[in-house]
Parts: structure tokens; C-alpha cells; sequence
């Protein structure tokens, strides 16, 4: 063999293997765009249990043209209609954290009003590493059927109440809810709808709320409970007899 021929060989394989490698790195980018369509839209518009743990049960709807799930989750606690709303009412760190750990209470934009039934908050969320901390500016506003007695409490993203936060990612698009309904033997069914986008990939979000929603409803009933919300009342809150 040559010396011409020796040096020939390894690059025509050496082409061969870039080639190759080229070919199947298209390949694999060619699936994962084919499959995100697919996923995107796909859905059958309805809910559907996806989870039923811890006394909960989790359900979620995926809309053509969403990426992002919406969930639904359902429990029952022990407590009173007062407790919830002074609970929900808290505008300190503590009770931030208990619904979302890392989170951090910030400036109250318009404090609670017992005419309007709301209060405009700002929070902060650590989020953990690669992702950049979360900014959130939430208008909670409460309201009670007077026929069934369920209160419910709507939270809504207000994203350009003010400047963001240039270090931290301003969540935008909130729009979840709460309702809390008595029922006949003293408890409180719990009804949580999530529909938001906390600026994280869609596969991690889909798959890690409805085990979050799980853990996160039964411990309600503990934090609700709590000392400094057991005599608490509110002039639009009525209980059932």
C-alpha cells in the first residue's frame, strides 16, 4: 500500500462517520420537532384523572394547540370557611411558603379590602439552578355563594403592575382558583383549577405538578388549622349552620 493510499483510508472513513453522525443528529431533531407538533396538537379538550394519591385526585386537560396542561385537583379537609380566608389572607413570608416553598412575600401593591374582597401582592420564588428565580405580581380576589356557601378565591397574574425585576423571570400568564364548598358532615371539598405557565419546559411541568397537588392538598387542612387562624372572622363569610 502506498503512502498516498495510507492517508486516503482514514480520511474517507473519518468522512463517513461525520456524514453519518450528521445524518443522525438530523434524524433526531427531525423526531423531536415531529413530536412536539404531535404533542401540541393533540388533546382532547375534557379532564381526565391522571393522579389519585394522598386522598386527592388529580386531573388534567390538555388543550389542541396548549403545550402546558391545565389541572384540577380535589380533597377534602377539616376546618371552617373563616380559617381558609384568614389563611389566604396572610401576606406574610410563612404562609407564602406554605403553598409554594422558596417563596418570598414581597410589597403589597393594594392591601386587603373588606369592601372589594381582594389584595394585590407582589412574591418572589427561588427557583432552583439552571432556572433564574421567579417574579409574580398576584391580584387575589375572594367571593362566597350565598346558596351553598362556597367560597371562592380567584389569584390573577397582573405581570405589568410595575417594572420587573431584570434578575428574575416575571411570570406572566396565572390564572388560577380556589372553592372551598361545605358539606353535610362538616368538612370542606377543596377544589383547586391551575391554568398557568411558570416559564419552565412543558415535559417538566406536566409531569411534576399533579405529584406536587397531591402533597400540597392534604397539608391545607394543617395549615389552615393553625393557632393564629382559629378565631378569625370576616363580615362576608358566612358559615354553615
Amino acid at each position: 500500500m502506498t503512502k498516498e493510499n495510507t492517508i486516503t483510508q482514514p480520511r474517507k472513513v473519518l468522512s463517513n462517520v461525520v456524514r453519518l453522525l450528521s445524518f443522525g443528529s438530523a434524524l433526531v431533531i427531525a423526531i423531536l420537532v415531529v413530536a412536539h407538533f404531535a404533542w401540541k396538537y393533540s388533546g382532547s379538550n375534557k379532564w381526565e384523572l391522571e393522579l389519585d394519591k394522598h386522598g386527592v385526585k388529580v386531573y388534567a386537560l390538555k388543550s389542541p394547540g396548549s403545550t402546558l396542561k391545565q389541572f384540577k385537583a380535589i380533597a377534602r379537609i377539616k376546618t371552617t370557611l373563616n380559617r381558609v380566608v384568614a389563611a389566604m389572607t396572610d401576606t406574610s413570608t410563612e404562609a407564602c411558603a406554605e403553598f409554594a416553598p422558596g417563596c418570598t412575600s414581597g410589597a403589597i401593591l393594594e392591601p386587603w379590602n373588606p369592601q372589594t374582597l381582594y389584595f394585590i401582592q407582589s412574591y418572589h420564588v427561588n427557583f432552583p439552578f439552571p432556572f433564574s428565580d421567579r417574579d409574580l405580581l398576584i391580584k387575589t380576589q375572594f367571593s362566597q355563594d350565598l346558596q351553598n356557601k362556597a367560597v371562592f378565591v380567584q389569584c390573577t397574574a397582573l405581570p405589568n403592575k410595575i417594572p420587573h425585576d431584570a434578575r428574575s423571570f416575571r411570570v406572566t400568564d396565572l390564572h388560577n382558583s380556589w372553592r372551598f364548598t361545605p358539606l353535610e358532615d362538616g368538612e370542606l371539598e377543596v377544589e383547586f383549577l391551575g391554568n398557568y405557565d411558570p416559564g419552565m419546559p412543558y415535559l417538566m411541568f406536566n409531569n411534576v405538578v399533579p405529584d406536587a397537588l397531591s402533597h400540597l392538598l392534604p397539608h391545607l387542612e394543617r395549615l389552615f388549622n393553625k393557632d393564629k387562624y382559629q378565631h378569625a372572622e370576616f363580615a362576608f363569610v358566612r358559615e354553615p349552620l
